[in-house]
């Protein structure tokens, strides 16, 4: 990174179970631009992810990323480091960008900005969700 830009702080909630065991937890998690050298790269998030899930909640002898399933990873608002802190959508659970059934296309849904009450794209409803999980992440609350 250059001297003149500053890191993003991007937060996930990610819900996890210890390998082995059946019970699930949900925590949010703030991962820093610096530690990736492969932004926007799923595996490496995933691997970022489960090994601080590890050293934080796993007991001694298990605090291994190997020893963390994610269950589902995803991007809250980034507008501010910490959710729902000074956020302007936090009453949608930190969420700018959201789906609606499409009126006018069938078979298709309406991917929406909260920011400008415009539409961002309509996508057939086999790709609607990637194409909104696509825009949360590039786009965020920025």
């Amino acid at each position: 990174m250059s001297a003149t830009t500053t890191p993003l702080l991007t937060s996930y909630r990610v819900t996890w179970a210890q390998k082995g065991i059946d019970t699930s937890h949900t925590e949010v998690c703030i991962v820093d631009s610096d530690d990736m050298t492969r932004p926007g790269d799923p595996e490496q998030l995933h691997a970022l992810l489960r090994r601080m899930l590890a050293i934080r909640h796993l007991p001694i002898g298990y605090a291994v990323p190997d020893n963390v399933v994610l269950q589902d990873v995803a991007p809250l608002c980034n507008c501010e480091p910490y959710p729902g802190e000074n956020c302007a959508w936090a009453e949608h659970k930190g969420e700018r960008f959201y789906l609606t059934t499409s009126q006018a296309y069938a078979g298709s849904e309406v991917i929406h900005d909260r920011h400008n009450n415009r539409i961002v794209g309509i996508v057939s409803i086999g790709y609607s969700v990637k194409f909104l999980t696509m825009v949360r992440e590039e786009v965020g609350h920025q």
